[in-house]
């Protein structure tokens, strides 16, 4: 597994976003020791967009468990497909409710653990903007700026990067945009091109700052959910987790109260 880091600095802490990257010849070394850390470890595959606070969920169930927890984060749609290839994770944390399912119907998924654990919420971020007396919606501020690259997450790979473009779509400023469309593969990617500077706004996971106070660096604006589809983020219980115990423990603490608890702090809603 091959991993490529970006390292952001946002102006209010320091932000890692680890990508691996499943390769088709994956060596037979590597594909053993990571294997071998399955066995010994409870094998988490994350959506990027969730890393801080499965962090922090994971902070919290070790308090009480001693089973190490190992995140490994990424574009859902790259961790399905390392899924597909055979990785050996135990829990499948996306970003969507799709992926989830097609390995539900491919036999991949313990019948009876896909459920939804958070519900994302997606926000316009342009952090060398002014703000301004009245509150900007998205299309007044997208109409009003100057900006040479707005980012995007992969709407192939990531679902915030399908609400992006159904935002755009309904607000009728897709056409407009397009030609200045930059994507990252990731939703962490997506926050590092605009934390960079390498793009002057983008569309990002409310939950990635929602620390940040409008005004305080620049403009965040939450997009209203009714302009796109609900970013509905599903768990499943992947075959090689079936009957780990720790594995259903964690599962369980993730949905339970305490999980949720975290969950909604960190800027998500659930059911």
């Amino acid at each position: 597994m091959e991993q490529v880091l970006i390292v952001a600095n946002v102006g209010f802490r320091w932000f890692r976003f680890a990508t691996p990257v499943w390769r088709a010849g994956l060596s037979l070394s590597l594909a053993m020791s990571l294997s071998a850390s399955a066995s010994e470890n409870i094998l988490v595959a994350v959506a990027t967009n969730f890393l801080q606070t499965a962090e922090s969920l994971r902070s919290e169930f070790q308090q009480n468990n001693v089973e190490p927890i190992r995140l490994v984060s990424g574009s859902t749609g790259k961790l399905y497909a390392q899924i597909i290839q055979g990785a050996p994770f135990h829990l499948y944390l996306a970003a969507d409710q799709a992926r989830p399912l097609r390995l539900e119907e491919q036999g991949l998924v313990v019948i009876g653990s896909r459920q939804t654990y958070a519900i994302g919420k997606l926000a316009l971020w342009a952090p060398k903007e002014s703000p301004t007396p009245d509150d900007p919606s998205i299309r007044s501020l997208l109409q009003s700026i100057t900006f040479r690259k707005l980012a995007v997450a992969n709407p192939n790979l990531a679902p915030y990067g399908v609400a992006a473009i159904e935002t755009l779509k309904r607000l009728r400023l897709y056409d407009e945009v397009k030609p200045r469309l930059v994507f990252g593969e990731n939703i962490g990617q997506t926050l590092a091109l605009v934390a960079t500077g390498n793009a002057e706004a983008g569309f990002v996971a409310l939950s990635s700052i929602s620390r940040i106070e409008n005004g305080e660096r620049g403009i965040l604006l939450q997009v209203r959910p009714s302009l796109h589809g609900p970013i509905r983020q599903d768990s499943a219980i992947l075959k090689p987790g079936m009957h780990n115990t720790a594995v259903q423990r964690f599962n369980e603490f993730l949905h339970g109260p305490q999980g949720r608890k975290i969950i909604r702090r960190a800027g998500y809603e659930v059911d």
